[in-house]
C-alpha cells in the first residue's frame, strides 16, 4: 500500500537548445538544466558533447559556451559554428 503522504519527485527542469548551420540542414540540440542556462546566460563557460544531425547521418559534435557565445564543432575538427551570440539558439524550456 502507498503512503498517501509521499509525493513523487518532480522532474527536472530543462532547457532545451537548437541550433542549425550550413543552409539550415544541419542541426544538432542539448539540455541544460534551467540553473546551467543562467550561467551559460551570465557570461560563464561551459562544454558538452552531443550528437549532430546532417541529411539522416548522424555525428558527434562539442558544444562550447563562453562569454555570451557559442561554438559547435565536429568530429575532424570540422567548425560546424563559430562564437555566435546565444541569442540566435532556439531555446525551449519544460
Amino acid at each position: 500500500m502507498q503512503n498517501m503522504n509521499s509525493k513523487k519527485p518532480k522532474p527536472k527542469a530543462h532547457v532545451k537548445l537548437t541550433t542549425y548551420w550550413g543552409n539550415d540542414d544541419a542541426e544538432s540540440t542539448i539540455k541544460v538544466s534551467r540553473s546551467r542556462w543562467k550561467v551559460i546566460t551570465e557570461g560563464g563557460a561551459y562544454e558538452t558533447t552531443a550528437w549532430g544531425w546532417y541529411e539522416g547521418g548522424r555525428f558527434s559534435v562539442s558544444w562550447q559556451f563562453q562569454n555570451g557565445s557559442f561554438s559547435v564543432l565536429a568530429d575532424d575538427g570540422l567548425e560546424c559554428i563559430i562564437d555566435c551570440p546565444i541569442e540566435e539558439l532556439i531555446v525551449q524550456t519544460d
